[in-house]
């Protein structure tokens, strides 16, 4: 019961999606007889061939446009875009990178969910991890190097005048104390002149007693001699007195 859901399940994400591709399949035409695929590559097992010249379906290609998802009848697989055919402005033309953009072919994803939505119950459903190989990544054109420009000054919009904010005046620096001067600069102090003596008046010097003039000592009698003898002298001055 299980497996009949997960069948029923697996064909109606499968009519769905082939539903969405139908919209922007484009018919193509065959160049040879070309195999159609289970996948993009050669080491994928071979559906069918397609006669030369067969009208077939091309549903979308990898990037790159090297391989193709394509429809045939009832099958569904991949071809080279080698061998395919598109009409172009009347002729017939090489499916190249340059016309498929141009025809509305557009670029899809080959992953898991293909092979089991269309290879499911094929003898080798079970060897998906023996055949898949990841599509080889076309390389592209390395892009030019744009040259570094300097960055231009952009314009800016005149702004409109702001009234500034009146900024307040500065502060008045209070007057700073007077500092005293080191001592050594301070001015000395003016000294007052000394007074003038006045002048004395003559005064009458106290006469000096004259030193006294040198007497003559008396001269003492030496030892052994007589005294001499003095003359007496009278009342009267410079008369002797009578005997």
């Amino acid at each position: 019961m299980l497996k009949r859901l997960l069948t029923g399940l697996v064909a109606l994400v499968g009519a769905s999606a082939f539903a969405g591709a139908v919209q922007a399949a484009t018919p193509s035409y065959t160049t040879a007889n070309v195999n159609l695929r289970a996948g993009p590559g050669t080491v994928y097992p071979v559906l069918l061939t397609v006669p030369n010249g067969t009208a077939i379906t091309t549903h979308g290609c990898l990037d790159g446009y090297n391989w193709c998802d394509v429809s045939w009848g009832t099958e569904r697989g991949w071809m080279s875009a080698s061998y395919i055919h598109i009409t172009y402005q009347g002729q017939r033309r090489i499916l190249t990178p340059a016309l498929a953009p141009i025809l509305g072919i557009s670029v899809v994803v080959y992953d898991r969910r293909y092979w089991d939505r269309y290879y499911y119950g094929r003898p080798w459903y079970r060897n998906w991890d023996r055949y898949y190989r990841p599509p080889p990544q076309v390389a592209k054109p390395p892009r030019a190097v744009q040259p570094i420009l300097p960055d231009r000054p952009r314009a800016q919009p005149p702004r409109p005048d702001r009234p500034r904010a009146v900024q307040p005046l500065p502060r008045a620096n209070p007057p700073r104390a007077v500092q005293p001067l080191p001592r050594a600069d301070r001015p000395r102090a003016v000294q007052p002149l000394p007074r003038a003596t006045p002048p004395r008046a003559n005064q009458p010097r106290a006469a000096q007693p004259l030193p006294r003039a040198n007497q003559p000592r008396a001269t003492q009698p030496r030892a052994g001699q007589p005294k001499a003898v003095q003359p007496r002298m009278g009342r009267a001055s410079g008369q002797r007195r009578s005997g």
